[in-house]
């Protein structure tokens, strides 16, 4: 970051991140990249993703603020007194919608077969959320309804008819703005919140089509032109068994309003570019979406996206957290050094450094395993239903955390919306209660071992893993692990023996250690290549620290990780340069001997 600090020394010692290329500053995205990618398909998709950093640096950061000052406006009624229900969004949010979908194709990109970005063929997984992942750092909210969009035209095509696909998926996914059609899903009512079985929204057959009847509490994207909306028919069964899906146009044939009301717009804590509204629906036409008697489990197709998504986009913001905080304590003095030379700032740093480089780990590592999983492998299928929820129950509470860190490295500038800080706090907050809390994410773990049957998988994946290491060093490590992984995987077992309170109550601890124990098992892996490619044990630094600091640290022993060698290889961890093995020598002794190895 030489050329950064060179700018930041103008800045009268406030650095920011201002005019940063967040691609070409991303060592750890570019590392992983190429290892997951083919050597052509990296080459081809540079260029793009190098201007997607700088304007995601630039342009974008500046027009995400300034729609987040200016949030969108409910007209409910037009100079007649004639309903029109129309939100209107300030030019910096068209303007984000025109580079999110139109420039970067970011909804298209899941879908078109061939042309995004100069692609021959489907683009992949790992590069679209790599993209996703670099517009997450400038914009939170605009990320909402192209997820939903992405999410319903998936959910179109694996379960609507043909009519329905040919009508509907062009509108979906284009990248002009002016053919456009933006996708939502209305869920949530007043009385069921999470329990979604507990919904009363009626739905009356009328015809070819269904009338919807009811109110809907939590719309986001609450202007959208479709919507996939959960409803009751009459006489259908209670709890989820009895929800069926619809696809409700926002007009109708005619061009007219379909019969449903928005009535007010939320006032959120955060994502305030984006519209999320309340709706009551007064028979409104909308088209059955697949089986009629199977609307929730489609709809959790569209979730479980999101979810991904979800996680995604908080580990943008906790990269955008930790680069503002680097930029910030290497430009600024303070006690006559600069920030980043004093040790507990290095602390402050090196958590965030260590967090965001194993979120990113695991976000791409998971983007690829729901590519093989969409491509019919059975494996990746099973590990999909269990890593979607971990990642969103623990990457998006964890955001929370690391985005205040930020701000408080910053210091008093840190609480001023003037800067960055307040904007990523408040943005955070609601990855981790949007498609499902963190109880209920700890939950459907529970779900994915005992009724799916997936902890097998899971846990042979890792072992795996961890059986391929062959780098001295690395297969030290992995021998902790190994024994580690064994303790885990007893508590599961012991877990998912249980019935009823017995086996929540541990839940979130549990899903907590297993997303830890796949992340670090990520790292090793990671540290093994470093190891053999370029005789750097900088990932190797980092998966001792990892692993200590999240099971050794926290009720398995009393050792902890912060040690005096972390600030030997500060410069070197920071900088993406060469650790020695010395550097981890002594904390690997320190952890084997903890865990008796």
């Amino acid at each position: 970051m030489e050329t950064t600090l060179k700018k930041n020394e103008k800045t009268g010692n406030m650095p920011d991140t201002e005019g940063l290329n967040f691609f070409e500053e991303d060592k750890q995205l570019s590392y992983l990249l190429n290892r997951m990618l083919s050597e052509k398909e990296v080459e081809q998709a540079q260029a793009m993703l190098s201007e997607l950093g700088g304007v995601a640096g630039g342009e974008l950061d500046q027009l995400s603020r300034t729609a987040d000052k200016n949030p969108p406006v409910l007209q409910s009624f037009n100079e007649k007194g004639e309903r029109v229900d129309h939100v209107e969004f300030h030019p910096s949010y068209r303007q984000m919608e025109r580079l999110g979908y139109g420039r970067f194709n970011m909804v298209a990109m899941s879908h078109k077969k061939e042309g995004i970005w100069g692609w021959d063929t489907r683009f992949p997984y790992v590069l679209k959320y790599a993209s996703w992942y670099l517009f997450a750092q400038a914009e939170f909210g605009l990320l909402c309804p192209m997820s939903m969009t992405d999410s319903a035209a998936r959910v179109l095509d694996k379960f609507a008819s043909e009519e329905m696909k040919q009508k509907y998926l062009p509108r979906l996914t284009s990248t002009d703005l002016d053919e456009l059609w933006t996708g939502a899903q209305f869920m949530t009512e007043k009385q069921g919140g999470s329990d979604v079985g507990a919904n009363t929204m009626r739905a009356e057959k009328a015809g070819d089509y269904w009338k919807l009847w009811g109110d809907k509490w939590f719309c986001s994207n609450v202007s959208a032109d479709v919507a996939l909306v959960l409803a009751r028919p009459d006489n259908s069964p209670s709890g989820t068994k009895g929800l069926g899906m619809f696809l409700v146009p926002r007009r109708l044939e005619d061009q007219s309003l379909n019969h449903y009301r928005i009535n007010r717009l939320k006032d959120k804590l955060g994502t305030m570019s984006m519209a999320s509204g309340e709706v009551s629906f007064e028979g409104a036409v909308a088209y059955e979406v697949g089986e009629i008697n199977n609307g929730f489990k489609q709809m959790m197709a569209m979730v479980n996206s999101s979810r991904l998504s979800n996680a995604v986009r908080s580990t943008g913001m906790i990269r955008r957290s930790f680069v503002e905080a680097l930029e910030h304590a290497r430009g600024r003095a303070s006690f006559g050094k600069d920030l980043a030379e004093l040790p507990l700032m290095r602390e402050n740093l090196f958590e965030l450094l260590l967090d965001s480089e194993t979120t990113t780990s695991m976000v791409l590592h998971t983007a690829g395993v729901y590519q093989r999983a969409d491509e019919g492998e059975e494996k990746d299928q099973a590990l999909l239903r269990i890593l979607t929820p971990l990642l969103k129950g623990y990457i998006c509470k964890r955001a929370r955390y690391l985005t205040a860190e930020s701000m408080e490295v910053r210091g008093g500038n840190g609480y001023i919306e003037d800067w960055v800080n307040p904007k990523l706090l408040r943005d955070a907050h609601v990855g981790s209660i949007w498609e499902g809390t963190t109880n209920i994410l700890a939950l459907d773990v529970l779900r994915s071992l005992s009724k799916d049957r997936v902890g097998a998988v899971f846990f042979d994946d890792l072992k795996e893993r961890l059986a391929k290491l062959e780098q001295p060093a690395a297969k030290r490590l992995g021998q902790v692990m190994s024994a580690i992984t064994d303790k885990v995987q007893q508590q599961t077992d012991r877990a998912v023996a249980l019935e009823g309170p017995a086996r929540e109550l541990p839940a979130k601890q549990l899903m907590n250690r297993m997303y830890h124990l796949y992340a670090a098992s990520l790292l090793l892996e990671e540290a093994e290549d470093e190891i053999s490619t370029q005789q750097n044990y900088r990932k190797l630094y980092l998966a001792v620290q990892y692993i200590s600091r999240y099971f050794l640290a926290n009720g398995f022993d009393d050792f902890h990780s912060s040690d005096p060698s972390l600030l030997d290889a500060f410069n070197q961890l920071m900088d993406w340069g060469r650790v020695e093995e010395g550097a981890a020598e002594t904390m690997l002794q320190q952890l084997e001997s903890a865990v008796g190895i």
